[in-house]
């Protein structure tokens, strides 16, 4: 599965970029221009949904996760935690600019009302959806049906599931419940326990989303972004639809026993200070403590696309982070050397009180180990560019000119997009 930029890149970019071709090697030039109007209150974060790395991230996570193959270690429980993050990096954004948190949108939540948030993907192949639309109580897809009350009765059916605390295959025998279990049993991939009982409901939701311009085909109207893991994250949508999905991973997380201190704690092990350093730079000359606190800033790039075997290029302005390092002090005062897995999380500081509330707002920055002597304090520095939740490296067109595309194994392309690794968050003052 690829997708060129089409995927990637709005009607209005490739065309600009196709007028200005020229022969004599020259580079056409394309602005990236927002998709949303002034008076739409998701505009101000179309600039975050039609971030190519971010569409990157979905789309690759599907293409190396997908539903049709025997499932790898984990699927289903990194299903929901991707998207969970998702979630909680939208919902960030949204706190930042005014907007309110993410409601959820789908059958027994609000399907039945009007769908307040219309969407124009400008791209070539898809269609738009005006505001305030009515979900349709089936839609038709080829050979295929999908009925709302199906929808609905999928989603009872994964609760009840989870109150019983167990799953039932094709032969009514009791499967344990996991979130990784349910996790495949909710998107509905090789990894589902029982398609039958439990339906295709992550999917056939993206399907009706994008099919409410001709839910029976009778037009032949494109489908909606929502059809498309590539395109899907750039519809306000999506974040809607998955919040319904992740309601049901949130049933699960608050019916398993809660972590005691004595969980976390390693014996011996002090962690005695954390602290941030932020490299000096021109945007930050007024400010005279640059410790502990994070810095960003919207920068103009540039990116070389291939349209009809012709080079051109794509000017953007993206979010990027000005660079820092962690540094973490840590004791051990055990008489054994420990091996120490760290989780760096971001969270926001007002919001909500509650710390239960509050845990769905953190946002992971990194995660890795370091081995701690014993008997001994250390000092370690990590740099966000070694981050383990960011998308590797990927070859530049320059690099596949010059043939330098070693892959390594089991590379897949998946993660958070570099730029975006920070939030946004409030303006500097």
């Amino acid at each position: 599965r690829v997708r060129g930029p089409r995927a990637f890149f709005t009607t209005d970019q490739l065309t600009t970029s196709e007028q200005t071709e020229t022969s004599n090697d020259k580079l056409g030039w394309a602005d990236i221009l927002g998709t949303a109007a002034s008076l739409n209150p998701e505009q101000k974060l179309e600039w975050w949904r039609e971030d190519r790395g971010l569409s990157e991230h979905h789309y690759n996570w599907h293409v190396y996760y997908p539903t049709g193959e025997p499932v790898k270690d984990r699927q289903g429980e990194l299903f929901a935690y991707m998207h969970e993050q998702m979630l909680a990096r939208y919902n960030f954004e949204r706190l930042a600019v005014g907007l309110s948190p993410v409601t959820p949108y789908g059958p027994g939540i609000g399907w039945d009302k009007p769908l307040l948030q219309g969407f124009n993907p400008n791209l070539q192949g898809f269609s738009f959806r005006a505001s305030l639309m009515n979900i349709p109580d089936g839609i038709t897809l080829g050979t295929r049906s999908v009925l709302s009350s199906d929808m609905r009765i999928n989603r009872e059916r994964l609760l009840k599931a989870i109150a019983r605390k167990y799953l039932e295959d094709p032969s009514g025998n009791k499967v344990e419940l996991t979130m990784s279990k349910l996790g495949c049993t909710v998107e509905a991939d090789e990894g589902s326990v029982n398609r039958q009982l439990y339906g295709n409901l992550h999917n056939n939701g993206h399907v009706v989303i994008s099919l409410v311009n001709d839910p029976d085909a009778r037009y032949n109207i494109n489908h909606g972004a929502m059809i498309d893991t590539a395109t899907a994250a750039r519809d306000p949508v999506f974040f809607r639809w998955h919040k319904f999905v992740d309601s049901i991973f949130e049933a699960y997380r608050t019916s398993q026993p809660s972590y005691t201190k004595q969980d976390l704690q390693v014996e011996g092990i002090q962690v005695d200070s954390i602290s941030i350093k932020c490299e000096p730079a021109p945007i930050l000359e007024l400010k005279k403590n640059l410790d502990n606190q994070l810095y960003t800033q919207m920068k103009d790039e540039t990116e070389v696309i291939y349209m009809h075997q012709k080079e051109s290029v794509i000017r953007q302005t993206v979010l990027q982070y000005l660079p820092f390092t962690y540094h973490f002090k840590v004791s051990n005062t055990g008489e054994e050397d420990m091996k120490l897995v760290f989780r760096v999380f971001l969270a926001p500081i007002k919001h909500v009180i509650e710390l239960d509330q509050r845990r769905r707002d953190f946002i992971e920055l990194d995660r890795f180990v370091e081995k701690i002597e014993s008997g001994s304090e250390q000092t370690f520095t990590r740099s966000p560019d070694q981050s383990s939740v960011i998308m590797p490296p990927s070859p530049t067109v320059q690099d596949i000119k010059d043939k330098k595309t070693f892959v390594p194994q089991g590379y897949c392309g998946c993660g958070w997009p570099r730029n975006l690794l920070i939030l946004g968050g409030l303006p500097l003052v």
